[in-house]
């Protein structure tokens, strides 16, 4: 049986050498008895070919009764509208389950037993940021706020819905939302007594001042605010919700970040996960906190840069994911790992000509979506079904 299953394994492999963009499994000595077969799903934008390659990143990934949905979109070409991709498993098919007003699509979030995607950078009018909800396999519109141009994170906490935001002309950078009224209110930032955002208003030199991530740990919200100075200079700065506004916890500096090597132009974290009672998160690194003062470095092998992560809930136990890649020669190395005692541990790697950004995982099988920093990257918008294969 095993042999039967390797031999699978290598006829898979040379059908995907002969695609757009070579896939090869590395040699895994550490993890013999995880035997992984790759399926290549293809660009799920294929079916439009006047889309431009850097549209197709898939920024983020998700399953949905059965469903993979990808959500995609350029960075900063506003290139819109577009698409939220569905692959059925069974018609061995890409279909656009829906075409929205954005640049991108850039997560999806799940709460109240509800699926939702946020919008990031409206086309046309940018007078209201939206978010879309899931509903009998169509997406509605769940949200629109006013004077905002992102949506990059939203967490439900204490009976009402906070988004964090991204904006170039106005003050609000976090908003609530009532979940009984569906009524509005902005959530300030505060540091050593002063609202961050009104005395950022007053220097000329800031820009694209967001709030990228928002954390609920141990009944606790934290939010990750960035914003970028025209010398060049990036911060990303911790806050915690106290009475209806976020107080300053930690700051890092440009220097503690190397996420833009991988996703251009992109401070873009999307890359959290809850586990245990810790928040992981990644600047390129991977970091351990559970107060957001004091973080916690965790080795990544090959100092690669962590992408995304994956917490699995299975009988009452929890294993986290990270998915990490690293640029080697004219390729990326693309790694899986599992945390075990805050160390990582490799499950399976391959390699490919686009990094690995974002992945799902469902059952057994692991779904990656390949794109980043290379923004004409013909395998952009790539995605790869990962099977673990039991003997």
């Amino acid at each position: 049986m095993k042999k039967n299953i390797i031999i699978a394994l290598l006829v898979s492999l040379i059908m995907l050498s002969g695609c757009s963009g070579k896939i090869n499994n590395s040699d895994n000595s550490d993890a013999q008895d995880n035997i992984f077969e790759i399926t290549d799903l293809g660009i799920c934008s294929n079916d439009n070919p006047s889309l431009p390659t850097n549209a197709r990143v898939p920024w983020d990934l998700i399953v949905v009764d059965g469903k993979i949905f990808v959500g995609t979109g350029d960075f900063d070409s506003n290139s819109g509208p577009t698409s939220i991709w569905t692959y059925d498993d069974t018609t061995k098919k890409w279909t656009a389950s829906a075409s929205v007003d954005q640049e991108a699509i850039a997560k999806f979030v799940n709460f109240n037993g509800q699926t939702i995607a946020l919008g990031t950078d409206p086309i046309g009018d940018p007078e209201y940021a939206d978010c879309y909800v899931l509903k009998n396999g169509t997406w509605q519109t769940f949200s629109s706020i006013k004077g905002a141009l992102h949506v990059f994170d939203a967490e439900v906490y204490n009976g009402s819905t906070y988004y964090g935001l991204g904006t170039e002309n106005n003050t609000c950078v976090v908003v609530k939302q009532d979940l009984t009224t569906g009524t509005y209110k902005d959530i300030p930032l505060y540091k050593n007594g002063v609202d961050v955002i009104t005395a950022l208003e007053k220097t000329s030199n800031v820009k694209n001042k967001r709030v990228y991530d928002l954390f609920s740990v141990n009944g606790r919200l934290f939010c990750a605010f960035s914003c970028s100075y025209t010398t060049g200079k990036t911060t990303i700065e911790f806050f915690e919700l106290k009475d209806d506004k976020f107080e300053f916890c930690q700051a890092f500096k440009n220097a503690n970040l190397k996420m833009n090597k991988i996703v251009k132009n992109q401070v873009l974290f999307n890359s959290d996960a809850i586990y245990g009672n810790s928040c992981f998160l990644s600047l390129g690194d991977l970091y351990k906190t559970e107060n957001f003062i004091q973080f916690d470095k965790i080795d990544v092998p090959n100092n690669a840069c962590v992408t995304d992560m994956y917490v699995e809930k299975s009988n009452g136990q929890e294993t986290l994911y990270v998915l990490a890649t690293v640029k080697e020669s004219e390729e990326f190395k693309n790694v899986i790992f599992t945390l075990v005692d805050d160390k990582l541990t490799e499950l399976f790697s391959f390699n490919s000509y686009a990094s690995a950004l974002s992945f799902t995982k469902c059952d057994n099988v692991f779904y990656v979506g390949l794109g980043g920093a290379e923004s004409e990257n013909a395998d952009n918008g790539k995605i790869l079904k990962i099977e673990h294969c039991s003997e």
